[in-house]
């Protein structure tokens, strides 16, 4: 066997190596959101009100009803803006010293971070969810 081809063997493993170490790959935020909501499929509309606590909102449909909750959890920071004067120099020839000065100052205000997950209750029971926001398991 030429060096190329063991050279080229070696990379080939390694590469299947690195595809399958993929697969084992954590889900995302969203997506563990999401397996753990599956928990409630099934789910009786008292355990889940147990659980979850009030709604923010129920809407009543042909076969069933929606819960609506929504869970803050986080802050996002205020948008800011920044101003700065420098690029002075003083003194001549190869010697200059800088200075310059910065302010940054808040333009808006926080807005909270929030989920807002919904839950169909048809007969009693959970059978579907849907959840949308930046707090579900991250973006």
């Amino acid at each position: 066997m030429t060096p190329t081809t063991r050279l080229l063997l070696a990379a080939g493993a390694w590469c299947a190596v690195a595809i399958a170490g993929g697969c084992a790959a954590p889900p995302s935020g969203r997506d563990a959101y999401e397996q753990a909501l599956a928990q409630w499929q099934g789910a009786s509309e008292e355990t889940l009100r147990a659980r979850w606590g009030r709604p923010a909102s129920e809407e009543q449909i042909d076969h069933g009803k929606w819960l609506t909750y929504v869970v803050t959890t986080g802050v996002a920071p205020a948008p800011t803006v920044s101003f700065s004067i420098g690029g002075f120099g003083f003194g001549g020839g190869r010697t200059q010293v800088g200075g310059g000065v910065g302010v940054t100052a808040p333009v808006g205000q926080a807005t909270p971070i929030a989920c807002t997950t919904r839950f169909l209750v048809e007969d009693g029971k959970v059978t579907t969810w849907t959840f949308d926001g930046p707090g579900c398991g991250g973006s």
